[in-house]
């Protein structure tokens, strides 16, 4: 049975590391909350024309994604097709010739 001076020493430090481990999770949502806040702010002060631009600037990032996505689709496709066709060779490949 370990002494109660260890005892005490491991639960001391337990409750050490718990308090810390909150705290900074406290923190860091107080942190998150406030940066929410400054950024509503910011869009609600912000003018017409800088309202158009961030819209404009959004607009054209969601159209480079687009098209990055698009081309993406087009080579898995491109993929796809190329393997079931290879699939398709190698089973006409492994019939033997008396029985197609």
């Amino acid at each position: 049975m370990p002494s109660p001076q260890n005892v005490r020493r491991l639960v001391l430090t337990a409750a050490v590391t718990s308090i810390t481990i909150a705290s900074s999770l406290y923190g860091a949502g107080l942190k998150t909350t406030e940066e929410i806040a400054e950024t509503t702010r910011k869009r609600q002060e912000a003018t017409f024309d800088e309202q158009l631009t961030a819209l404009q600037n959004m607009r054209s990032n969601l159209t480079a994604r687009k098209g990055i996505l698009e081309n993406q689709i087009r080579d898995l496709d491109a993929k796809m097709e190329e393997k079931r066709q290879r699939a398709a060779s190698g089973k006409d490949k492994e019939q033997p010739e008396g029985r197609r």
